[in-house]
């Protein structure tokens, strides 16, 4: 079995991106989000206090899911590195598995009258199946970037571009959630939770094929062929990858236990469930910040950035 490893031709610096490209490559974050961390935030309260699905049962659930993650990225990588059309390496899978990862969002909050057992195999099904096609949309949006341009400071941008958008979307999946659930269920949790997760997937759908159409993969690149054995050993010498695999995983082991249990913690707690979107809305404040993260990422490098914050 073989992976690809890319080599890129060298090239002059590209001028920036037009914004027409810059925002919608971030939206594509965006729509990742307003459909994903609906699940990642209100999907266990669903599971245990809408479905009636016991919380060890979940539990196990997302413990069983998390083992599956850690092999589909890697793999899903290859399936991108070996793809080759007329669009590019990463931009076709915007097309292909935008509607398939909308409709699963829609299936995982879909309700079906089933047993306890038939309801624990509906959730496992779902559950996986759309954390599957979640990472068909949005390993993408990170492969792709080193096509858009070979400039350093540009790419930087786009990152950044890309964390505004993929923040505002988790802003308004964790603020407006429950007030969506409440104005659409009309006191039916089941019904609200459905409607709201059709309309933000909806938009998911528009926005990931809003990507595909507007971005482009200008960079060329020469590949060359390497063994998966030789990519396994040379990351096992990469501390700095390995580093940051650890930084990463911790990062969302700890906002995933926030976001899952703030609903929990509001309701069960302290009796003010109302309270949980006013919570949440703290995290507009993080959108400051990426206003100034290009400008201090270029003054003092992106390693001194993510030291300091």
């Amino acid at each position: 079995m073989e992976a690809t490893e890319r080599i890129k031709e060298a090239a002059p610096l590209k001028a920036m991106v037009p914004w027409k490209e810059r925002i919608s490559y971030g939206l594509s974050d965006t729509a990742c989000n307003l459909a994903f961390q609906v699940i990642g935030t209100y999907l266990m309260f669903f599971y245990t206090d809408v479905y009636g699905i016991s919380a060890a049962a979940v539990g196990t659930l997302f413990l069983v899911a998390r083992v599956i993650d850690a092999f589909d990225g890697p793999i899903i990588g290859i399936f991108i590195d070996r793809t080759h059309t007329k669009w590019g390496k990463s931009r076709p899978f915007f097309l292909w598995f935008s509607i398939p990862f909308g409709l699963m969002c829609v299936l995982t909050f879909t309700t079906p009258d089933l047993s306890d057992g038939g309801k624990i195999v509906w959730a496992y099904v779902t559950y996986i199946l759309v954390g599957i096609f979640y990472s068909c949309v949005n390993l993408p949006i990170t492969s792709i970037l080193p096509s858009l341009t070979n400039n350093p400071k540009e790419r930087t941008v786009l990152g950044t571009i890309r964390q505004f958008g993929g923040t505002l979307g988790q802003i308004i999946v964790t603020v407006f959630t429950l007030p969506i659930v409440a104005l659409l269920g009309s006191g039916d949790q089941q019904k609200g939770f459905f409607l709201t997760i059709l309309l933000f997937s909806i938009v998911a759908v528009v926005l990931l094929l809003n990507t595909f159409v507007n971005t482009k993969e200008r960079v060329t690149n020469v590949q060359k062929v390497v063994r998966v054995k030789d990519s396994v050993k040379a990351m096992k010498r990469n501390w700095p990858w390995m580093i940051m695999i650890l930084m990463n995983f911790i990062y969302w082991m700890a906002m995933t236990m926030k976001n899952q249990t703030t609903v929990y913690f509001f309701k069960y707690n302290l009796g003010r469930e109302d309270l949980v979107p006013i919570i949440m809305a703290l995290a507009f404040g993080s959108l400051l910040t990426l206003l100034f993260t290009p400008a201090v990422a270029n003054r003092f490098g992106k390693r001194n950035t993510m030291v300091m914050a």
